[in-house]
């Protein structure tokens, strides 16, 4: 859901899932994300962050979900995106959801919501070719 780029819209893609390694981060434009993982906290099963306010997201993290294993890519480039879902492959287990609900703008990295959203299906298929 890379057009999640406000923790509103966010916390209705996570709270569609049980059972979630969630993919955020960019530019997050003053936004705090400590009520957003109180409340997904129970169905994270990992997270990784890239962007430039990753780490905003990520002591949030650790105040309210710090047995959650955390991922962060300190990289803002395109290239980024493919190695985030390496990496919440690595974190998944079946039945898992791998979600990209940045909860952050793209601009960062991107040149818009939709280029993020395309990076993000692009490396999910080379990902399953490889593992076909």
């Amino acid at each position: 859901d890379s057009k999640a780029t406000n923790t509103h819209a966010t916390e209705a893609s996570l709270a569609a899932y049980d059972s979630i390694v969630w993919i955020a981060g960019g530019l997050a434009k003053g936004a705090t994300f400590d009520e957003l993982v109180t409340g997904a906290a129970k169905r994270l099963r990992g997270v990784v962050l890239m962007g430039a306010d990753r780490a905003l997201i990520h002591e949030a993290l650790t105040r309210h979900a710090p047995e959650v294993p955390v991922v962060d890519l300190d990289r803002t480039d395109t290239g980024a995106m493919s190695e985030a879902v390496e990496h919440a492959a690595r974190l998944a287990r079946p039945g898992d959801t791998v979600l990209l609900a940045p909860a952050c703008a793209s601009m960062d990295m991107f040149t818009n919501y939709i280029k993020r959203g395309e990076a993000f299906a692009d490396a999910v298929r080379a990902r399953a070719e490889e593992s076909a």
